[in-house]
């Protein structure tokens, strides 16, 4: 799973990679369960092993420490414009770009949750042959 993880990460030539990066660092936490990845965007992700998967925080979710502004519009995070991840993507967003919310069944999520407007896009446009009517604006 790591490996397909990290290759969606880096990967050039994935439609559905949107920024690629090359990998510069590694590293494992000291209990042997967190993997950190550092890009050449200067992005950090973590993957989690963990014993109940979908009952904690997404492995594959930006860290909220590794950017101080929205992925998408460069609005400035702070007290009053607040982080919020895509369920999908993991990236971190400001609330207007996160105001959609769609089921997410390659992830195992079958419920409508924030996702950012690319993902809801690249989504939507994926679903259109299933003619669902569950994606829909917060």
């Amino acid at each position: 799973m790591f490996r397909s993880k990290l290759t969606m990460h880096t990967s050039y030539d994935r439609k559905d990679n949107y920024e690629p990066a090359s990998v510069t660092a590694l590293a494992i936490s000291k209990d042997n369960k967190t993997i950190y990845v550092g890009d050449s965007r200067g992005r950090v992700f973590s993957w989690v092993c963990i014993e109940n998967p979908g009952k904690t925080r997404a492995d594959h979710w930006v860290k909220d420490d590794s950017t101080e502004q929205c992925r998408s519009c460069h609005v400035k995070f702070s007290f009053s414009e607040r982080k919020h991840h895509c369920r999908d993507c993991g990236g971190l967003y400001c609330n207007q770009c996160t105001k959609y919310e769609i089921d997410i069944p390659k992830l195992n999520i079958n419920k409508p949750v924030r996702v950012c407007q690319q993902c809801f896009s690249h989504n939507s446009k994926a679903d259109l042959s299933l003619n669902s009517s569950n994606h829909s604006p917060i």
